[in-house]
């Protein structure tokens, strides 16, 4: 099979892990010309090929770079080193059936809707996770009008966990009408309104405005939704003409349940049209912003907080032993808690940036492992996921490897080029021998541990490439072998 036609997987963890895989769409179709209903993936293990589950999410119609393929591997794949040098595992590309069944529930999605057919809220669910997330401000229509863009219900293991004692004890009716999580509060936007003068922030409030329901997405391994905040208006300084331009922006946010999952990602992005040319196929922007996020749970009036600089834990202490994680990729600024001198809510905000991922963790331990739990989560889903790209040849990568060893080659020989000067001695200048000795030693030193890495990765990267072939070589042999083995069988 060409190698073009073949997807590295490569597993940056230092161990042994399976889970989800996830690339764009649109560069993998103009690159296979397969059309989304016809892709067949199978996980190559020696000769035999397993089908995978997978789905083709268009997470924005307006914007078709951001369709998403999804699969999940059927096997856990060894670490592919440092730099990824070792694919770990290859995907084959196929047209036709898949021969995958699926053994289990797959998550699914409900859209509750009012008398005036209008989007009120969603109600995720899979196997361990039933989620109710509103789309409105006031959901029971009594005037309590803060509700926009937050879960109000989490039920793990159908058991609520934003309100876990009232919960354990069988009430409902009588839980928090308070209670929620995954809120962004609001946001907040630099503004520029000269080269030399930079305000503080401009800060926009979304708990009291509706969301729009822009598409929604389920298969047999997540279900998503994107929403959009309502229009806000906001001016930038153009740094080409030194003018205010007026824009017309969006908050985007896209929420996703897997399949057997106890979490639901995020990710968050500004879209931003200059008020002049707000058609469909006007020019779009991403703008840096601040996300400020809101939850109001009961995990007891001393509950543990665990804080990193890219994630949080809490939990209680105390029977039913329920917790919340939040893990991101840009760093969290501050946090606060008790937030307004109320035990039950809590607030963070995270540093600017073009795009936010994270994660919304629902626990219940015994063992009070909260931290642990969400610190693997953020290190597996967000700090190093798992990989992929279309194959290269093998002497692709190994000429890759080859010019990075050259370059360090070339910096190396150029230090002990200045270790030999220093060592010249001068009329002004007496130079300590052995610690000038000492330099070129380390130096020399460092120039064949560079030199044992490349060879130990040509090395790994030989035995991959004859593993490669030599399979490709006896997976026809056996085919013809029993095709024919097949047509003596049908003589007789």
């Amino acid at each position: 099979m060409p190698s073009s036609n073949v997807l590295a997987i490569f597993n940056p963890c230092n161990y042994w892990r399976g889970g989800y895989v996830t690339i764009p769409w649109r560069s993998l179709y103009q690159q296979f010309q397969i059309p989304a209903e016809e892709l067949v993936l199978k996980q190559i293990d020696g000769s035999s090929r397993t089908d995978l589950p997978l789905q083709i999410d268009r997470v924005d119609p307006e914007d078709p770079s951001r369709d998403t393929l999804v699969f999940l591997l059927a096997k856990p794949i060894p670490p592919s080193g440092e730099n990824n040098l070792t694919v770990s595992a290859f995907v084959e590309v196929d047209r036709g059936k898949s021969a995958f069944k699926q053994q289990s529930s797959i998550p699914s999605l409900e859209i509750v809707r009012g008398s005036n057919g209008e989007e009120r809220g969603v109600r995720f669910v899979n196997n361990r996770l039933i989620v109710w997330f509103n789309l409105v401000p006031a959901p029971e229509n009594d005037g309590r009008n803060w509700f926009a863009g937050s879960a109000t219900s989490v039920q793990l293991d159908h058991q609520e966990i934003l309100d876990q004692f009232s919960a354990v004890t069988g009430q409902w009716m009588n839980q928090d009408p308070e209670k929620r999580c995954l809120q962004v509060d609001r946001i907040q936007l630099d503004l520029k309104v000269s080269e030399s003068q930079l305000l503080p922030c401009y800060e926009i409030a979304l708990y009291d405005r509706p969301y729009q329901l822009i598409s929604h997405c389920s298969g047999p391994i997540r279900t998503s939704i994107t929403i959009a905040s309502e229009p806000f208006d906001y001016h930038q300084l153009d740094p080409n003409t030194n003018e205010q331009r007026y824009l017309k922006g969006r908050l985007y946010r896209i929420l996703s349940l897997y399949k057997d999952a106890d979490y639901i990602t995020e990710e968050l992005f500004i879209k931003a049209k200059p008020q002049e040319e707000q058609d469909e196929n006007g020019s779009t922007k991403q703008l840096d912003f601040a996300a400020w996020y809101y939850a109001y749970m009961d995990m007891s009036q001393q509950p543990q907080i665990y804080q990193k600089p890219n994630w949080f834990a809490v939990g209680s202490s105390y029977e039913p032993y329920a917790g919340y994680g939040f893990a991101t990729n840009i760093p969290i600024d501050s946090t606060t808690y008790p937030s307004q001198d109320i035990d039950r809510r809590f607030s963070w905000k995270l540093l600017p940036a073009k795009s936010i991922k994270c994660l919304h963790l629902f626990m219940r331990s015994p063992l009070k492992d909260f931290d642990l739990r969400t610190e693997k989560y953020w290190y597996e889903l967000i700090h190093k996921p798992l990989e992929t790209e279309v194959y290269q040849k093998p002497y692709k990568k190994l000429a890759d490897v080859w010019e990075q060893y050259q370059k360090q080659l070339g910096e190396l020989q150029k230090k002990l080029v200045y270790a030999w000067i220093d060592n010249l001695p001068t009329a002004s200048i007496q130079k300590d021998f052995s610690q000038t000795l000492q330099k070129t030693l380390d130096v020399q030193q460092e120039l064949i541990n560079v030199s044992l890495k490349t060879q130990a990765a040509v090395s790994e990267l030989g035995v991959e490439t004859q593993k490669y072939l030599w399979n490709n070589y006896f997976q026809p042999l056996q085919k013809q072998h029993s095709s024919s083995q097949k047509s003596d069988a049908s003589k007789v």
